[in-house]
């Protein structure tokens, strides 16, 4: 959910090697996700009467695969036979950049796209609002579409929706991020258990760099850093010692965003993973901001033990990445774990079916006929440990997919949204997972926030194995907002980008790092409220809602 002005973009972030961000107010905090996906017999197809739908659609998503997406599209166009559907999606690289570039040339022709990039249009309304359509009837189902969406799973309180409130996006897939691990390389080194710390995993890492091995397999670009991979890593680990940030910028009474029966009876739990989550406790945005300007709590950085010992642990953590780090794109970083030369990477469970497609992908490999397979397995992020750390590790646990529809005109919304519906139906579901099965360049990362879906026995096994162990994502936080500068406000994430190159190649002190990354905050909060259609005034009085702009 985001509000119709002014809320942002809270992160982006990145399946295996596609890059993908949060957006939405509400979130999941069921430790299960309540997915129902443990149906082993397949629904039968709900009779629908002739269609009477006629139009074009043009689907251009990020980095997806285009033999699923036909696959999806050709199954649509049976069903629809006056209905002509395009799928031209396209790279991951520049995705921002294209996508932008439609909306500056006039009305863009394409139809269903990844927004989550692209704050700016968001906050300009261009993208149709899904909440009024969720109480149609789906003729693939002959129910509600919000009948056959988890909407708890997705993060969606449709009784906190208020008027104003605007849901941008759709997201009904799911992503974990966990560590990959080659198994040969670790039994090669003499290491005999999964770490559990983060002392641990330094420990292996000792151990892999001195066999000649990358221990950490990681891109370290601009994008990297700010929405991927790197990113994840420096807000996770920022949470598990900046928790209490909850109890500056939780909505109190009388605020606007305060709920009764929610905000009034909730209890700070640091031994509860999900005690922060979005359903549990409101956030007050203004409240954020005024943190941020006062330098309240962990909201202040420099000076900060919290932050210090946090920083100095991603320096740490930074050391074991490839050499020329900062120049290293993801599908570089991916060659190195891909091909027995790094031990350990960061992804999702979807990594379960993509790398024994990958091993013989000589694009991906740069080897002809591919590469020898090897034995590999995952590990949940370790804990960082001392007297500064509040909780231990979370990971990045969210409902995805960040499916968007361009606003056009009325009759073209509903056509795009009837194939969101069929998409979203245990038919058209079926029809993409079959696909993504078969494909060579796709996989399921969790089970999707859908009812009555029907999984692959072999996906719900899989799933069930990645334990979950706390989500960070979606959340106002210390850790998400500043960490990598003022929010995802582009000039100040540029400007760290720059500082933390300076922090891990030694070139400045922890503290010079932390008193620089907090004049970035200061320069910048102004310029990134003015972004979000917010000003100073606003947080003068937090419990007020601020002004429509």
């Amino acid at each position: 959910m985001i509000k119709r002005k002014g809320f942002a973009i809270l992160l982006s972030i990145v399946m295996l090697l596609s890059i993908l961000t949060a957006c939405t107010k509400d979130d999941s905090s069921g430790k299960n996700g309540g997915t129902n996906a443990a149906e082993t017999k397949a629904p039968a197809e709900t009779e629908t009467p002739a269609s009477t739908l006629a139009g074009n659609i043009n689907i251009s998503l990020m980095g997806a695969s285009s033999s699923v997406w036909n696959a999806v599209a050709d199954a649509y166009m049976k069903k629809n036979p006056a209905v002509k559907v395009k799928v031209d999606n396209k790279p991951a690289e520049g995705y921002k950049e294209w996508l932008t570039a439609q909306f500056a040339a006039g009305d863009p022709d394409v139809d269903i796209v990844n927004n989550n990039e692209v704050l700016g249009l968001l906050n300009d309304g261009k993208f149709t609002n899904y909440y009024p359509y969720f109480d149609k009837i789906n003729s693939y189902t002959g129910k509600s579409w919000k009948e056959n969406l988890d909407l708890k799973a997705m993060g969606i309180n449709l009784e906190g929706v208020s008027a104003e409130d605007v849901l941008y996006n759709l997201n009904f897939e799911s992503v974990q991020i966990v560590w990959v691990y080659n198994k040969e390389i670790f039994q090669k080194v003499g290491i005999t258990e999964v770490p559990k710390t983060f002392n641990e995993l330094i420990e292996a890492f000792k151990k892999v760099k001195e066999a000649g091995y990358t221990p950490l397999a990681l891109a370290g670009d601009a994008k990297s850093m700010w929405s991927g991979q790197a990113g994840w890593l420096v807000r996770i680990y920022a949470d598990q010692y900046l928790r209490d940030y909850i109890n500056v910028i939780r909505s109190q009474d009388q605020d606007y965003s305060f709920v009764p029966g929610i905000d009034d009876t909730y209890t700070y739990d640091l031994t509860d993973p999900y005690n922060d989550s979005n359903s549990n406790v409101t956030k007050n945005e203004m409240r954020l901001w005024k943190a941020v300007k006062d330098k309240e709590g962990p909201f202040k950085i420099a000076g900060n033990p919290q932050w210090k010992a946090y920083s100095e642990n991603l320096k740490t953590l930074f050391s074991y990445v490839p050499d020329g780090f900062f120049g290293v794109k993801e599908e570089q970083s991916y060659n190195l774990f891909l091909t027995g030369k790094a031990a350990t990477m960061v992804g999702t469970p979807g990594s379960y079916w993509q790398l024994p497609k990958d091993f013989a992908d000589e694009t991906k490999t740069g080897a002809t006929g591919g590469v020898k397979p090897f034995e590999y397995g995952f590990f949940n992020m370790p804990s960082m440990e001392g007297p500064e750390v509040m909780a231990p590790a979370r990971t990045i646990q969210i409902p995805i997919g960040f499916y968007g529809i361009v606003n056009k005109d009325a009759q073209q919304n509903e056509l795009n949204m009837d194939f969101m519906m069929y998409l979203t139906s245990p038919e058209g579901y079926g029809v993409y997972a079959e696909a993504v099965q078969n494909s060579t360049d796709a996989a399921l990362s969790g089970a999707p926030a859908l009812k009555d879906i029907v999984l692959p026995e072999d996906m719900n096994v899989a799933f069930a194995d990645f334990e979950p162990i706390g989500n960070t994502e979606g959340y106002n936080s210390a850790a998400n907002n500043i960490a990598r500068g003022m929010w995802d406000y582009q000039p100040s994430v540029q400007d760290w980008v720059g500082l933390v190159q300076r922090y891990f190649a030694g070139k400045i002190t922890t503290d010079q790092y932390m008193e620089q990354l907090q004049a970035n905050i200061d320069k910048y909060l102004e310029p990134a409220m003015k972004s979000m259609k917010r000003e100073l005034s606003d947080i003068e009085n937090p419990e007020r809602r601020p002004p429509e702009r």
